[in-house]
């Protein structure tokens, strides 16, 4: 029997921060990457190869003040999203989230005004999973809100690994940086998912994330008619529709 694949959990020592835009890019209509800095970012920021989902707690500015709050360790939350660490350049210094561009919530709407110069509150990260590399093949199965993490898929992956990547819904563009010949779906939504998604091979690694009861379908199918092992995937529900805010990352569908 083959050796099943280890996600590697690790802690990390969490810090606080007040960013500022440095760059903007557009990636579509609907995304948009926005690139941060300042003193407060740190030159051993925590990013790890594989370590794709990692995510980070955003403190938009109060709406009233303007003004970034950072809550005490102890205290009471303000209002935070997480978002998936895009990239980060050591070189300069500069920490990278993509958004996709809505006005339901106070990081959203930030994301949208944003310009060089906004701040915002930037916490964590606290820990970190390292996913595999050493499988035969990976599915990675996203809407939007996983995109960011499909892409540091593709651009970490070994060369040696197939990668297919279904994507629901969303504005089609080009995904990573990476030269890797993938096989890349996009599905208006999520009526036809299983079907696409058909047989898995034995050797695969899943990863998806995107809308709770979507993820919830996906993950259903795969351990009880596809017979995947436990072990070879991990299903995140980011987002339910009707539910205002992030779901736990710890959350599967």
């Amino acid at each position: 029997m083959a050796k099943l694949p280890e996600v590697r959990r690790e802690r990390r020592t969490p810090r606080r921060r007040v960013l500022r835009v440095t760059r903007i890019e557009e990636l579509s209509p609907t995304m948009r990457r926005i690139w941060l800095g300042g003193d407060d970012l740190e030159a051993d920021f925590s990013f790890s190869p594989l370590g794709a989902s990692d995510h980070i707690k955003l403190v938009p500015p109060d709406e009233t003040t303007g003004q970034v709050v950072l809550p005490p360790p102890d205290g009471p939350r303000p209002m935070m999203r997480d978002y998936t660490i895009r990239r980060f350049d050591a070189g300069r210094t500069e920490l990278a989230l993509d958004f996709v561009l809505h006005d339901h919530g106070p990081a959203g709407r930030w994301a949208i005004d944003a310009v060089p110069g906004s701040e915002v509150g930037v916490l964590g990260p606290r820990s970190t999973q390292i996913f595999p590399g050493e499988v035969g093949h990976y599915l990675i199965v996203v809407d939007e809100t996983g995109l960011p993490a499909a892409e540091r898929f593709l651009e970490e992956l070994p060369a040696t690994v197939g990668v297919r990547v279904i994507v629901l819904g969303g504005s089609q563009r080009a995904l990573g940086d990476s030269a890797r010949d993938a096989e890349i779906i996009w599905l208006e939504g999520a009526e036809a998912l299983l079907k696409t998604v058909g047989d898995v091979p034995a050797d695969v690694f899943v990863w998806a994330a995107g809308e709770a009861d979507v993820m919830r379908g996906l993950r259903t199918y795969l351990r009880d008619e596809q017979q995947v092992d436990r072990a070879r995937f991990s299903i995140h529900g980011y987002w339910r529709v009707g539910h205002a805010g992030s779901l736990p990352r710890e959350e599967e569908g």
